[in-house]
Formats: structure tokens, sequence, C-alpha cells
């Protein structure tokens, strides 16, 4: 199985891409129903952004907008290999970084043809051609996740509640699916409708300052930094269900490790949502 999302086959090379969730952005966005996994990430203000994952075994999909990478993004993939990191720019501070990262980064400056609009916001990325263009990227493997029949123990919950300082989202129990709903507004996307998980982890970080500030819109701006190596606790929700547990990282390149009871938490087959919650 891709051990990504617990079905099919065992997967293909993996991108990883930035999409804006601020403002306009968040009528724009693509390819969110056709990723294998998404996370979401606090950056600078308390707003968010996702990083969005996916595997050439799926069907190609428009994804975007694009938008820049954070410090975040280095380690959280480092358990992946050398992945493809899609992204529209970074601060000076953070692009040595980057090239010093196990990643192959994938960005306008380098590599313009792959962007619409130039690059320029909103952008966005075909993953057809973006696989094409890098045949050599790391493929699926395991990086922490574990899928079957839910454990004992879990109590009904119809909805889950996520919150950073100036976004919020609510996933709503639909049979088997969680629908999506960012800052009071259902999240449709422009391709697919409303956006939807199989799974919602709520994993709580600690959100610290970042090495580097953003000058870019004519004032600093402190980007920000979840710490995902480490440990803490974690809510998983499937099927209707909540349970409560605990995630354990020791390294930045290790998988991940999700746990209720101190057993290995299992999720549905399908699309995971990774609220990397303050």
């Amino acid at each position: 199985m891709n051990p990504l999302t617990g079905q099919g086959k065992p997967g293909g090379h993996v991108i990883a891409v930035k999409i804006d969730n601020v403002g306009d952005a968040q009528f724009q966005q693509a390819g969110l129903n056709s990723a294998d996994l998404v996370y979401v990430i606090q950056v600078e203000g308390g707003l968010s952004r996702y990083l969005v994952v996916f595997d050439n075994s799926n069907p190609p999909v428009r994804v975007g907008p694009v938008r820049s990478a954070r410090q975040t993004d280095i380690p959280l993939l480092a358990p992946y290999g050398r992945v493809g990191l899609v992204y529209s720019g970074a601060i000076s501070g953070l692009k040595p970084d980057l090239a010093a990262a196990n990643l192959q980064t994938i960005n306008p400056i380098q590599h313009n043809n792959l962007f619409s609009n130039g690059g320029s916001s909103p952008t966005y990325v075909h993953t057809d051609q973006i696989f094409a263009a890098f045949p050599d990227l790391a493929q699926t493997k395991d990086v922490g996740f574990r899928f079957g029949p839910e454990p004992a123990g879990g109590a009904a919950a119809s909805t889950a509640h996520a919150k950073m300082p100036a976004a919020a989202f609510t996933f709503t129990a639909s049979g088997a699916k969680w629908l999506v709903t960012v800052d009071g507004h259902a999240l449709n996307t422009i391709d697919a409708g409303q956006a939807n998980a199989d799974n919602v982890i709520i994993q709580h970080v600690h959100v610290v300052q970042g090495k580097y500030t953003d000058h870019n819109a004519g004032h600093a701006d402190n980007e920000v930094f979840s710490q995902t190596t480490g440990s803490g606790s974690a809510d998983f929700y499937r099927d209707g269900k909540v349970w409560h547990g605990q995630w354990s990282k020791p390294n930045d390149n290790a998988p991940t490790s999700y746990t209720v009871g101190g057993q290995p938490m299992n999720l549905a087959p399908g699309r995971s949502w990774i609220v990397l919650q303050p």
C-alpha cells in the first residue's frame, strides 16, 4: 500500500507544494482533494499556510496558488527523503538553508516554465509536469502513519476544531469524511468541491520565533517556526470519532510516531489533514 494513504499501490515519487491560505487565496485553491496529505502550518501574523503532499501514482492535478517556503518545511519534510519542494520564493536568510537541505527545490526563479502567470501570484503548477521534469525524486516511504481498523475507546465526535492566532479550522463529520471549513466559510476548491479528509490529526506543537525576519512587505515580520521534532499531545479524528494520544519524533529525519495509550493509532485509509496547532 501507499505508506502515506494506506491505499492502492506502494506509491510513487513525491512533491510537497506550499499553498497560500490568506484572503482571496482561500477562494482560489486547487488540488487539495487530490493530495495524499495536507499539513496546516502557522506563519507570521498568526495566519496559516498549507504544505500539501502528492505522489505520482495519482492522476495529474493543477495545484495552487503556490506561495513561499518557510523554515518549518525543512525538518517537517526531512523524513520523506529528497522530495520536491514547490514554492514561489523565500526570504534571503532562508535560501541557504533550503539549498543545504535534502530537498529538490522547485521555484519560478530556477524553473519558471513550470509555473503559471510567470510565477506571479496567483501562480499554479501541474503535478504531471513537475514529475516529468524531476524523475529522480524520492518515492513514498514510511514517515510514521499507520492504517487499519479503528482502535477501541474512541468517543463520538461530529466536529473537530483547531485554532491559530489569526486562523480557525472546523472539520465536520459527513459519513466517513470530514468536511473542511476555514475562517468561518466552507473551503470550496475551484476544481473538486469542498475540501475533505478521511482523517484529521491535530498535532499540538511549540511555535517559536523563527531564525529570520521577513521585510518583503515593507516592514519587519518575524517568521515563526513550528517544532515538529520532539513530542507532544495529539487528537485523532476518523469515522466520526476522536481519540486523544501522543506524537513523537526523536530527530528531524525520523518518522513521527502517533500513539494512543502507547499503541500505534490506526488511521482510516485515505487523505489526512495534519494541523500543527500551537
